[in-house]
Order: structure tokens, then C-alpha cells, then sequence
């Protein structure tokens, strides 16, 4: 018992490592980053926390099968965040600096993208939905668990500053930072599912 209990943590260890670097692989084309994202954490998911199925295997059903409506998503938060960079950098042509209301203010619109990215692309790799109901479900659920999403977005800043220091240990970082925000948004998601009675026979799908 004890062996194949390590036997099982090794494994999963080894899928999480895995996983992350099928989606930097995944991600280099930067446009794809949103169906990577929503392929790592269905596959982080249902095969690291869950133990079902192949990790490699769901990694590429989940990114194939939701390829477009992610990439499509992932390229509207692009340009929101072009947008809100923008206005931060035309602001600091203007002169505007730090004391006034309008350097705050610049910055805080470029917030909204990492706030509504974890939901958004855990939702879809969930539920299958129009793009519109898919925004406005991330939306309700990032203001509904508004501690979570300060969290998550902690999270997401942590592991861009490790990155930053620690650029050597980056192929680490992704499927780390993904099973440990998934420890947040399970418990949001799964009520969902469950309203629906299907939320069991998705953790059971192999």
C-alpha cells in the first residue's frame, strides 16, 4: 500500500511538471495561450487531482476541442489589455504621473484581464456554452468569489515575479501555479455542474 501510494505521487508530480511544459510548448504561438490554458486545466484536473485517464492524452482532447471559442476569448482579452496599455502609455505622454488620478486610474483598467482570466478559461474547459454566456458566467463568478479572484490574481503575480527572478525554473511554474489556483476554483465551478447533475460524471470520465 505504501509503495503504490508514492508510486501515485511521483506520477502526479510528474504529470504536473508535464502538463505545464505541453503548455508552454503549447503557448509559444501567443495566440494559442488561451486553448493551452483551458487544455491544462482540464487536464490538470481531471487527471492530476482526479486521477482519470491519460494526462497527455486529455491535455490535447480538452486544447483541440475548445481551440476555437479559447482562441477567440484569449484574443479579446489581448486587446483589452492593448487597449488599457495604451491609454497607460499615452497618459505618460501626457505627462501624467504618479499623485494623479489619471496614472491610478489607467492602471486599474488594465485589472479586469487577469481578474476574468482563471474563471474564463476554467469555465470553458468545463461547460460548453456560447462565447457571450461564457464571459458573462466568468464575470458572475470572478465578482460572486471576489476574494478568490484577489487571490488568484496574487497568484498569477507571484508566479510572473518568480518567473522574473527565477527565470531558470520557469517550466515549473505553470503546472504548479495551475494545480494550485485549481484548488480555488474547483469549489466555485463544482455547484455549477452539480446543478446540472453532471458533476461526478465529469471527475469520473476517463
Amino acid at each position: 500500500m505504501h509503495e503504490s501510494r508514492l508510486h501515485a505521487v511521483l506520477t502526479a508530480v510528474i504529470d504536473v511538471v508535464w502538463l505545464g511544459l505541453l503548455w508552454l510548448l503549447c503557448s509559444l504561438p501567443l495566440l494559442t495561450l488561451g486553448a493551452a490554458s483551458t487544455a491544462l486545466y482540464y487536464s490538470m484536473v481531471k487527471c492530476v487531482r482526479h486521477e482519470r485517464g491519460h494526462a497527455t492524452s486529455a491535455f490535447f482532447r480538452a486544447f483541440r476541442q475548445n481551440f476555437r471559442q479559447a482562441t477567440l476569448l484569449w484574443l479579446g482579452c489581448l486587446a483589452a489589455l492593448a487597449l488599457g496599455l495604451g491609454d497607460v502609455y499615452a497618459f505618460s505622454r501626457m505627462g501624467v504621473g504618479p499623485g494623479d488620478f489619471l496614472y491610478y486610474f489607467s492602471r486599474l483598467l488594465l485589472l479586469p484581464v487577469p481578474l476574468l482570466f482563471p474563471w474564463l478559461f476554467a469555465f470553458l474547459s468545463r461547460f460548453e456554452n456560447t462565447l457571450g454566456a461564457t464571459l458573462r458566467f466568468a464575470l458572475v463568478l470572478a465578482l460572486r468569489h471576489a476574494g478568490k479572484s484577489l487571490l488568484l490574481l496574487l497568484e498569477l503575480a507571484a508566479g510572473l515575479a518568480i518567473a522574473w527572478l527565477l527565470p531558470q525554473i520557469v517550466p515549473l511554474l505553470p503546472g504548479l501555479l495551475c494545480l494550485l489556483m485549481s484548488f480555488s476554483l474547483e469549489p466555485a465551478l463544482r455547484p455549477l455542474a452539480e446543478g446540472q447533475g453532471t458533476a461526478e460524471d465529469w471527475y469520473r470520465e476517463p
